[in-house]
């Protein structure tokens, strides 16, 4: 069977703090277009609307360490990959270049962290609120053990 065509469009994650947004672009896109992209969406007043839910929401904090900093150009803030091994993230990412083309570094639904710059120009590390994966009761191997290979009662 011939191998599968890339997309002609892809869609992206990019992800910062608790916020993500999805990004369309056609696959001959390069790195800088995507950056371009994401700063309209920074700079939309979307970022900034009240949170209408925020009296039901459980880990609310009021710091404000969860706020979007505020970014004027592109050059406020870079775009990074999370480096997989094993296809497990790593905790580590890795910046991608303006100049690379889309489908040359990155995959159809993959997910893009962005990577603030400093007052001084250097980057500061990626902060992304992450949903679990599993539910409570499957995230505890204790309780999924106990059931293991046991029937319902009828």
């Amino acid at each position: 069977m011939p191998p599968r065509a890339p997309p002609k469009t892809f869609i992206l994650l990019v992800k910062t703090h608790k916020l993500t947004v999805l990004i369309n672009v056609p696959g001959t896109s390069t790195v800088a277009d995507i950056k371009t992209e994401t700063l309209d969406a920074l700079q939309s007043p979307v970022v900034d609307a009240p949170n209408p839910h925020a009296e039901f929401a459980m880990d609310e904090d009021d710091s404000g360490e969860w706020e979007v900093p505020k970014v004027a150009t592109t050059d406020d803030f870079e775009l990074a990959r999370q480096v997989k091994e094993k296809g497990r993230p790593t905790g580590r990412y890795e910046k991608l270049e303006d100049g690379a083309q889309l489908k040359s570094v990155l995959s159809n639904w993959d997910s893009v962290f962005i990577q603030f710059k400093d007052p001084n120009g250097g980057l500061q590390p990626v902060k992304v609120s992450l949903p679990p994966i599993f539910a409570e009761e499957e995230a505890d191997p204790s309780l999924s053990a106990a059931r293991k290979g046991k029937r319902k009662a009828e």
